[in-house]
């Protein structure tokens, strides 16, 4: 069951982020919008890309036992309104459009807020 995650706070000034971090499953999505994108550069996120080795598409696999991959997107209408730099070698830039889609195409969706 795949869960497509959407980050709205940024992990500066709430635990919602890490939370997330620890829910995550096989082929889950996260987006970050809102103050969310803050987290692109923030060391949870560091670490989750240093842990993870990056796939074609933008999916990072786990390499440890259990293989897991995990896609990260970003709106990038919201990013560039605070910014705040995306690096495309591992989020995908989408709009509020994809997001729709991805609300569609996922199993369940929790909003961090």
């Amino acid at each position: 069951m795949t869960t497509l995650h959407i980050v709205r706070q940024s992990a500066f000034t709430t635990n919602d982020y890490s939370q997330c971090l620890q829910v995550l499953g096989d082929n889950d999505v996260i987006v970050f919008i809102d103050d969310g994108c803050y987290n692109l550069h923030h060391h949870l996120t560091d670490n989750l890309t240093d842990n993870l080795i990056d796939n074609s598409n933008n999916n990072l696999t786990d390499n440890i036992e259990n293989p897991i991959n995990i896609k990260l997107n970003v709106i990038a209408q919201h990013a560039n309104a605070r910014a705040i730099k995306i690096n495309e070698a591992v989020f995908t830039q989408i709009e509020m459009a994809d997001l729709v889609s991805l609300t569609f195409e996922n199993d369940r969706v929790i909003t961090w807020q």
